[in-house]
């Protein structure tokens, strides 16, 4: 290049992914029939494979079986398990039963809202963890519990969980 010539950059928008349509449009055509008493199982199954349930979903199933958007979201509303919002890489469940509590529960929710800054519902920025409750996971014994992902962490250190959380940061 040249002192006379200059060069250009352009920035350009990052490209949007195009939406998948194909794998809602296999889970209702693998219906018996598009009927909405069908409707709760659809949706868990869309949200199995988009990992949440996404707009576009949403509306192709409003179209195919014959329901409204507010017969849709009653239902997600209801249903706690039901996302309408991208989660994050790692799903953190913190048990709130009554021996979780006792034994420091809400301090692993500070931790983690300190640290991530992240309430109960939210993903963090980087979309890594997302942070839920469970009323009871039935293993008071091992109070408090943390589940993140598939990994089962039981009579958690309430103080440990940053560092807990820390090994799934290092994966990245």
């Amino acid at each position: 290049m040249t002192t006379t010539e200059t060069e250009v950059k352009e920035e350009t928008p990052p490209e949007e992914e195009e939406f998948d349509y194909s794998k809602v449009e296999d889970i209702i055509e693998s219906l018996p029939q598009k009927s909405r008493r069908h409707l709760i199982p659809v949706l868990q199954r869309i949200q199995g494979a988009y990992r949440y349930l996404p707009e576009e979903a949403l509306d192709v199933l409003m179209e195919e079986l014959k329901i409204s958007r507010a017969e849709i979201y009653g239902v997600i509303s209801f249903y706690p398990g039901l996302m309408i919002t991208e989660p994050g890489k790692y799903i953190l469940k913190v048990c709130v039963g009554t021996a979780c509590f006792v034994k420091g529960c809400e301090i692993i929710c500070n931790k983690v809202d300190e640290q991530y800054h992240i309430k109960v519902g939210e993903t963090d920025e980087k979309k890594l963890f997302t942070l839920q409750t469970a009323s009871c996971m039935g293993n008071c014994g091992a109070a408090p519990i943390l589940v993140v992902g598939d990994d089962f962490y039981g009579n958690l250190d309430p103080e440990d969980t940053l560092s807990t959380l820390g090994s799934y940061e290092d994966k990245e």
